[in-house]
């Protein structure tokens, strides 16, 4: 059975605070930003400004 919820911390010195707990280990950008990589070719502004026109126009 699977629990659906967040984990959570308690931290008494500070009145019983409850924070959200870590559920990611700590990463460098250099562990992590080959998957930025981008294989077609790069957008232009104007293609970026066509197709944010486009999605305010279907919405």
């Amino acid at each position: 059975m699977k629990k659906v919820g967040v984990k959570i911390e308690v931290i008494p010195e500070v009145g019983d605070l409850l924070k959200p707990s870590n559920f990611f280990s700590v990463t460098k950008l250099d562990d992590v930003a080959d998957c930025l990589k981008y294989p077609g070719k790069s957008k232009t502004l104007e293609d970026m400004d066509n197709a944010i026109r486009k999605g305010v126009k279907e919405s």
